[in-house]
């Protein structure tokens, strides 16, 4: 039996362009379809005027009907009226009796990400207050599409160290350069990757090594030929911050999340390469990276914003110095508040090296893709941490610990963890406890615009280790607190095809989310219902279905 899709071809086709020029995208199709878009608007315009035209005559005869009512005249024709009649001409075309109709004679919603507006007005009294300071605009996700105000020229290539990713490298690298002409920026660790070096001595290293490097031979060969023009950089060291127009990232999602921490302001647009082994946020195969690249480059591409947490460390030290500083009044230190201020130096000497703090000053910030973990460390007792929510507390978690995480985290930690998967998209905090020793204890998800402040409980036995995604662990006292809430830099991660369709085939490939056997239909199983007790299962087995 054949099964009719619920929007033939043409419709589809004609929603689609109905959708292109609804968000004034750039259209570049064949001559039939560019001769198609230009009809349509050709036909909105004509539409626009028309509804000015029927606008005007209606406020015509509005102030009209109120002359003659005065004067006592009949009643006039209506603006609704004159609608109504306009409805009755003959329609341009521009929908038509099956545009985006259904087979259920219904029309689908538009196609937006975001939720609709909701409808102010509750009962006859109720409304929503206006308050024209806190009107927001906000644009549909699905519309995020990337341009450029200028040409990239300058592109952060970011590797997975492996062997097997050598050969696409060479590759992507000598294509830009030699092909696009850009300047190319990697890691200084790829410089110093043996694999890619003729000085190495190998009597020195094991047969396995040497075997190996006897294969990269012609790759070796390519990427020397190569590294005077390329342009390195150091973790930790060099600033990247507007040096870069673009990233390719070639691996797994580890990439991607390096490529987040590397950029702690905005991120460039990050176009990810599958050539790890999940794979969940690199969308993009190497096969014709050629033709990929040079659609980016175009501005060819959807973008999928994925928000991070800012997170910073508050020290129980340096709130007291702080709050000594306020106490005197400028600059002036009298010796007995100096010795105060080297006691705490002193005893809390070890906040500088917190992954939060670096030589800018202290309570910096560190941006996270994933998550940002509470653990009990390595200590046997239960951690206890309390949970405020904009300055109120909300809860304490009593467990192995907890995870904060952005959407895009949904289906990392917090996804093991037991929490939902969430689309990136969804403006949304996770909290997810680990191992909550309750059995009520579910995960929850905040607003966005929320501050989580985390500190550990004053009766708790012991303290808690933070890490940022996976990165900086570092120890959190008594005393001190954790802020997180969510950061206005996002990851600007392009789309392979669009963002619903990556997420869901991310969640299928990466996930085998929902992966089941199907159920058979009922005809297979009428035999089972109307068989008598004496049949068993086994009988049920040995079934066979004809066709008729």
């Amino acid at each position: 039996m054949t099964c009719l899709s619920d929007i033939d071809l043409a419709t589809l086709h004609q929603h689609r362009l109905e959708e292109i020029f609804s968000y004034k995208l750039a259209w570049s199709g064949t001559g039939h379809q560019q001769t198609q878009y230009n009809d349509l608007l050709m036909r909105h315009n004509a539409s626009l005027k028309r509804q000015r035209i029927i606008q005007h005559t209606a406020n015509m005869a509005s102030s009209r009907a109120k002359d003659e009512a005065s004067a006592g005249d009949c009643v006039a024709t209506s603006p609704g009226n004159l609608q109504a009649k306009s409805q009755e001409e003959p329609d341009d075309g521009y929908f038509d009796s099956t545009t985006r109709r259904t087979r259920s004679g219904t029309w689908p919603r538009t196609r937006s990400l975001n939720a609709p507006s909701p409808f102010q007005h509750f009962g006859p009294c109720g409304r929503i207050m206006k308050n024209s300071a806190m009107v927001m605009q906000i644009q549909d996700p699905a519309s995020q599409r990337l341009t450029w105000y200028k040409p990239p020229l300058t592109v952060l290539v970011i590797k997975k160290k492996d062997s097997q990713v050598l050969p696409p490298f060479v590759q992507l690298v000598e294509w830009l350069v030699q092909e696009k002409h850009m300047v190319v920026w990697v890691e200084s660790a790829v410089l110093e990757d043996k694999l890619l070096r003729d000085d190495v001595k190998l009597e020195q290293e094991s047969s396995k090594f040497q075997k190996v490097h006897g294969q990269y031979a012609g790759v070796r060969a390519r990427f020397l030929a190569l590294r005077e023009k390329l342009v390195t950089f150091k973790d930790g060291r060099d600033d990247l911050t507007d040096r870069i127009d673009f990233i390719v990232c070639l691996g797994g999602d580890g990439t991607l999340l390096y490529a987040s921490q590397l950029f702690q302001q905005s991120v460039p647009p990050v176009m990810a390469f599958y050539l790890g082994s999940l794979g969940f946020l690199t969308p993009f195969q190497c096969d014709n990276f050629q033709e990929q690249v040079t659609n980016v480059l175009e501005g060819h591409a959807a973008l999928t914003l994925r928000s991070r947490l800012r997170c910073s460390i508050h020290r129980k030290g340096e709130r007291r110095k702080e709050s000594l500083l306020h106490s005197v009044g400028g600059n002036l230190l009298i010796p007995s508040f100096q010795r105060q201020l080297n006691y705490v130096e002193l005893n809390n000497g070890q906040t500088g090296k917190a992954g939060c703090n670096n030589n800018n000053g202290h309570n910096n910030s560190i941006l996270v893709l994933n998550e940002v973990v509470i653990n009990r460390g390595p200590s046997p007792y239960l951690s206890n941490i309390d949970i405020f929510l904009d300055g109120k507390y909300i809860t304490s978690v009593q467990g192995d610990g907890l995870i904060v995480s952005t959407p895009t985290g949904s289906t990392a930690y917090a996804a093991a963890a037991g929490a939902s998967m969430i689309h990136p998209s969804v403006p949304a905090i996770l909290v997810t406890p680990i191992c909550p020793h309750s059995l009520s204890f579910r995960p929850i998800v905040v607003p966005a615009g929320v501050e989580l402040k985390i500190s550990i409980s004053p009766d708790s036995r012991n303290t808690s280790r933070v890490s940022f995604d996976g990165r900086n662990d570092q120890e959190l006292n008594h005393g001190d607190s954790l802020r997180v809430t969510t950061s206005i830099y996002p990851v600007p991660s392009i789309c392979s095809q669009d963002q619903i369709s990556d997420w869901f085939d991310s969640l299928a490939e990466g996930l085998h989310w929902n992966v089941r056997k199907r159920q058979k239909c009922l005809d297979e199983l009428s035999d089972l219902t109307a068989s008598g007790s004496e049949d068993t299962l086994d009988d049920f087995d040995n079934l066979q279905i004809y066709d008729a």
